[in-house]
């Protein structure tokens, strides 16, 4: 499939393969941050572009292999999909009580601004985190610079969550450039709190580790304050082993709180 479209499109493929909805409506703006990348400009003047089916362009493979086709199009606005027959693993049923769909990507440079937004969402939601939302002072600029500058080094990246076209979770991984330390990474991860319990923290987390292993980091850490149980269980069920605590690590609301270091070897 992947070797008869564009690069591009390849994240919308993936979205359609793991949709489970009869019908999906999809806002443009939606549609381009499942693929990263801005539509054509075709997309945006002419309702055949999405009609088509035939070669010599293949964008509609992203979706048609899939079994999903084009029913309407508002230009600029929206596009409706729907497939003529339900996928038949699992018992799925015919109404559209199946859960949203989501796919995890590399960050993209055109990412920057809704990524940044992303962060000052999470950041409001809870108390975990190590910044306060008032100390978040990324700008689209530096992130875009980093992101140049991690493709160098090339075991840095953020994985994004992206469900339904919105933008619900990611985790960073910080790679040590020290010839020594090229080996481990770091790993951050945050999901809004509305899509929490659905599963996505762990498929960030077994996708970190897949593209951990593709450039040879053997050791991803986590720190985690103790009061975090969720975070706790979840990356113990992943495998991780808590290796010491940081006493007084962190100072929250005047109160010190202790900090757990956890590893896993990949």
């Amino acid at each position: 499939m992947t070797k008869k479209m564009e690069k591009k499109y390849i994240p919308l493929a993936n979205y359609f393969e793991v949709a489970l909805q009869q019908e999906i409506t999809l806002s443009f703006s939606e549609l381009e941050n499942i693929m990263g990348q801005a539509l054509p400009n075709a997309a945006y003047l002419n309702r055949s572009w999405w009609k088509k089916t035939k070669p010599p362009l293949s964008h509609y493979l992203s979706w048609t292999n899939a079994g999903y086709y084009v029913i309407d199009v508002k230009l600029g606005t929206s596009v409706t999909f729907s497939r003529t027959q339900m996928k038949t693993t699992n018992n799925i049923s015919k109404n559209d009580d199946n859960p949203p769909a989501y796919i995890i990507r590399a960050i993209e440079a055109s990412d920057a601004r809704l990524f940044i937004h992303l962060q000052e969402e999470i950041f409001q939601q809870t108390d975990f985190m190590y910044n306060m939302k008032h100390e978040l002072d990324l700008t689209v600029q530096q992130l875009r610079k980093d992101l140049s500058y991690w493709k160098q080094l090339k075991n840095r990246t953020i994985l994004l969550c992206i469900l339904n076209g919105i933008f619900a979770g990611y985790a960073i991984i910080h790679g040590y450039k020290h010839s020594k330390t090229k080996h481990v990474a770091a790993v951050h991860l945050a999901v809004k709190e509305e899509h929490q319990r659905q599963g996505i923290g762990s498929a960030l987390m077994k996708a970190a580790e897949r593209w951990s292993k593709q450039r040879d980091i053997s050791r991803l850490e986590v720190s985690i304050m103790e009061h975090n149980d969720s975070a706790l269980n979840l990356f113990k069920q992943l495998g991780f082993q808590q290796e010491g605590i940081r006493q007084n690590a962190v100072k929250l609301n005047d109160n010190f709180i202790n900090e757990y270091s956890l590893s896993k070897i990949l």
